[in-house]
């Protein structure tokens, strides 16, 4: 049994092993690859949140994350409590050539107001030609500026909904200018 095989397992255990939680043994048998997907992040934080913090804090910083990976692991950072500003890792893969990479940064990004992130979704906006990393990028916008149809109405919401998924060039620059005048 591979050692990745060996981590999935414990989650189907009832015995005292399962209560003494994950230890550093069930990591240190992976591979390099094994390690770093999105799936054993996702896990490492289910499983021990507080030693998942310190670990993956140090694996981004060494670099060994798949793209996922890192994209998860700054998203559970973040949930977390890790003071580490993660935005630079969102950002990143929002312009990624990999699609799937785009629509997970746009989808985990925290939706938090900055002009750095606001320009990032904007310019995912402007280019993006696959529909549901637009349509997160797009959702995303929506929430740093906190608009709902609930803040801004129903015409309101539906006007800057489709004004951003528009094809057409300026109707989207119509909806980021209505966005900055409602902000202000």
């Amino acid at each position: 049994m591979n050692a990745y095989q060996n981590f999935l397992d414990f989650f189907s255990m009832h015995n005292k092993e399962r209560l003494d939680g994950l230890s550093e043994s069930y990591f240190t048998a992976m591979t390099p690859a094994e390690r770093g997907t999105e799936e054993s992040v996702h896990g490492l934080f289910r499983a021990d949140p507080v030693h998942a913090v310190e670990v993956m804090e140090r694996r981004l910083d060494e670099g060994t994350l798949s793209g996922e990976a890192q994209i998860a692991a700054a998203w559970n950072l973040r949930r977390n409590g890790s003071d580490t500003d993660f935005l630079p890792i969102f950002i990143r893969y929002m312009s990624s050539p990999d699609r799937h990479l785009r629509r997970k940064a746009a989808y985990f990004v925290p939706a938090e107001f900055s002009y750095e992130l606001k320009a990032a979704l904007q310019a995912m906006i402007r280019t993006e030609n696959e529909q549901l990393p637009r349509i997160h990028a797009v959702d995303t916008l929506l929430a740093c500026y906190g608009v709902s149809e609930e803040s801004v109405g129903d015409d309101m919401y539906c006007c800057l909904y489709l004004g951003l998924h528009s094809e057409d060039p300026s109707a989207k620059e119509r909806a980021f200018k209505r966005l900055d005048a409602l902000y202000e």
